[in-house]
């Protein structure tokens, strides 16, 4: 286990594989409620062959701590800023699943040179009352370990057995806090890297007309559709995502 301390003493958790030097950077994000214990996994080795891969859990997952009181996402992305000044990485490549491409985005926001390219995989962007509402209904411990106990189970083991539990009620409260403060339209116009959108054509958080937007909100967006996918990031085969990977994080 490796950590890197935050300004607020939380440990952040992360691993590297694929140790030449002569490699570009690949950081690879999980989403909220993932860890990197378990999402990733596959592609972990055919991708350790073309890149250095780093590997963060999000603040309050996995083996991260969280000292604050609640998950904001501004202090995740600092995070990540934070880690990649602790290793000494001044620009990177950046594929992030569901918020993990969120905060990819911020990280490019904020940092433009630093960020090469930016994959985001089924990143949800635009929160309607409605959809958050419906968020937040599904973000309640007790009805998952009722309703759809084997994931209840898997968050268990991803981020134990006590902090399970506040986790999901602080991701409820983060996903409010997308939808009142996040990022517009309006920032993404400066953005000039390379992004690349990708939804399962059976996403049911991520709507294709939705993904279809980001992509052409963004100056350089492109736009990649996986058959017979869903939202979870185990649902995604390695074939197509991989190999466009590969294609597209280079420089």
């Amino acid at each position: 286990m490796t950590t890197w301390t935050a300004p607020d003493g939380s440990d952040i958790n992360f691993e590297q594989y694929g140790g030449s030097e002569s490699k570009p950077y690949l950081l690879l994000l999980p989403g909220l409620l993932g860890a990197i214990s378990s999402q990733w996994r596959p592609f972990l080795k055919p991708l350790s062959e073309q890149y250095r891969l780093l590997l963060v859990d999000l603040r309050g997952h996995g083996r991260s701590q969280n000292n604050a009181p609640t998950l904001n996402v501004t202090q995740m992305a600092e995070d990540l800023s934070g880690l990649l000044d602790h290793l000494k990485i001044d620009r990177l490549h950046v594929a992030g699943y569901s918020l993990g491409g969120y905060l990819g985005l911020m990280l490019a926001l904020s940092q433009p040179r630093r960020v090469a390219t930016l994959l985001m995989h089924a990143t949800k962007f635009y929160w309607t009352p409605d959809a958050v509402a419906k968020m937040q209904q599904q973000l309640d411990p007790d009805i998952m370990a009722q309703k759809v106990p084997t994931y209840a189970d898997q968050l268990v083991k991803d981020h134990g057995g006590r902090q399970w539990r506040t986790l999901v009620r602080q991701a409820s409260e983060l996903t409010a806090s997308l939808a009142a403060d996040g990022i517009s339209e309006r920032q993404l116009r400066n953005l000039q890297l390379p992004v690349l959108v990708s939804v399962g054509d059976r996403d049911e958080l991520v709507l294709l007309p939705e993904a279809f937007r980001l992509s052409r909100a963004l100056p350089q967006g492109e736009l990649l559709v996986l058959p017979n996918t869903r939202h979870p990031l185990q649902t995604v085969r390695t074939v197509p995502l991989l190999p466009m990977m590969q294609t597209f994080h280079t420089e």
